[in-house]
């Protein structure tokens, strides 16, 4: 009697049938289109990449006119001096007069027009910007994969909460029953005190621990509810039919590795592709750069501040040509930035090759455990139908009078540590195969 708190912490609940779908649930697919619609994560990923967009969008304004109009109004209490030759005025040779020029009141305006017309750098830079959206991409894909991987971990999470609960209901109601029957044996003489008093405690604990179970499944579900993007007073119950493992383990056993084709792999590839770049463009900027460029100048200039009275002179100067910029030394400074990224190539070259190792020894770290799980479920099942049919035929027994109550409980107690194990080697075998499908970078296939 000493076991009455494990009695029956499975039988009838460990049925294969307890798990059918409900009106309000909600299956694994529909779970992770929900959260793939209202992830946070991923709209982050999204909004980075139209700010990408944009910073394109300003890096390419580079090649466009620049235009620029100003407007100078200026007042000169003390003019300029300057000093013209004394010879042209009659004055000895070597001989300077100050002279001031100009008025005190002066307003100047100015357009100028200046187009790029080739830049090496620039040109270099092109091919950096596929690239750089290949990244974005790829970033949005890793996103979506680990909001997949975790949604389901936490889907499977909340169906074994909810599972060990209709568990306790079912042995809360066959204790109940067993207490009845010890009552009324204990009146008969055909049972002892400490008995019903056993049963009393095993009673109270399994209430215990569906009140624990109850707030766990509340927390589970409104954490489902919080990812998947669903009202909290909505109601949300993740629901799937467990079928045997056993019938579709050769489907994901048959899954293989390849590394090269991961989204961190390829992540890592177009880092190092756009870091060659970077260092193809900077050394563009050694060559020289051509600009056209073209200027109107206006000027009018009077002795008192009405500068638009009728009659204002305005004086104007124009020019068109080419800017031709040679960089002669700039302090070593491209060749010292091309040496930090090409220590950074190196340190993504070291990055993608302990990748490709982690990712084998996870991948096959996760084919273990599944062949293991898939080995303890087979056990598992094996246990139950040996426990079950020992049950049967000590029923039968003790209603013959045969066979003792302690044996039966005994038993039974068995059985429900056998499904109970059945059960949870299930979820373990579930939690397998999405570690084997995150660490084969196929998490696409709970789709």
């Amino acid at each position: 009697m000493q076991r009455i708190l494990c009695f029956l912490f499975g039988i009838g609940g460990f049925c294969l049938c307890s798990l059918q779908i409900q009106a309000q649930g909600v299956s694994l697919q529909e779970s992770l289109q929900m959260a793939l619609e209202n992830s946070t994560q991923i709209k982050k990923a999204q909004l980075d990449k139209n700010v990408l967009e944009q910073r394109l969008r300003e890096g390419r304004s580079g090649a466009y006119p620049r235009i620029n109009a100003s407007v100078n109004y200026d007042y000169y209490p003390l003019l300029p001096t300057q000093f013209l030759p004394g010879e042209l005025f009659g004055q000895a040779d070597e001989s300077y007069l100050p002279i001031q020029f100009g008025k005190p009141w002066q307003l100047t305006s100015a357009l100028s027009v200046e187009q790029p017309l080739y830049n090496e750098s620039l040109r270099r830079s092109i091919p950096a910007v596929n690239v750089t959206r290949a990244i974005y991409d790829l970033l949005l894909e890793r996103s979506e994969e680990e909001v997949m991987y975790n949604t389901a971990q936490l889907f499977y999470q909340t169906l074994q909460t909810e599972q060990l609960l209709r568990a306790v209901d079912a042995n809360l109601e066959k204790i109940g029953a067993l207490q009845r029957m010890a009552d009324l044996q204990l009146k008969n003489g055909y049972a002892i005190p400490i008995d019903v008093k056993r049963i009393k405690v095993a009673f109270v604990n399994l209430n215990t621990q569906r009140q624990n179970l109850l707030a766990g499944i509340t927390a589970l579900q409104q954490t489902m509810k919080f990812i998947c993007g669903v009202d909290y007073d909505m109601p949300f119950s993740p629901t799937e039919i467990l079928t045997d493992p056993v019938s579709d383990s050769a489907r994901w056993q048959t899954i293989q590795l390849e590394p090269e084709a991961s989204t961190e792999n390829r992540l890592l590839l177009r880092n190092l592709e756009l870091n060659k770049l970077q260092v193809h463009s900077l050394f563009g900027e050694a060559y020289p750069s051509l600009n056209a460029y073209a200027g109107g100048y206006f000027q009018t200039q009077r002795r008192d501040p009405n500068i638009f009275e009728t009659g204002s002179r305005w004086y104007g100067m124009a020019a068109i040509g080419f800017k031709l910029n040679i960089p002669v030394f700039d302090g070593f400074r491209r060749q010292r930035k091309a040496a930090i990224l090409r220590i950074e190539g190196k340190k993504l070259e070291a990055d993608r090759s302990q990748l490709l190792r982690a990712k084998e020894m996870e991948f096959r770290q996760a084919r273990i455990q599944l062949q293991n799980a898939l080995q303890a479920v087979r056990a598992q099942q094996e246990n139950v139908s040996l426990a079950r049919e020992i049950v049967e035929k000590l029923t039968l027994q003790y209603k013959e009078g045969v066979a003792s109550l302690t044996d039966l409980l005994n038993a039974q107690t068995a059985l429900s540590e056998a499904e109970t194990n059945y059960w949870q080697q299930v979820f373990n075998y579930k939690l397998a195969v999405l570690k084997l499908l995150k660490a084969t970078d196929k998490i696409d296939l709970l789709k």
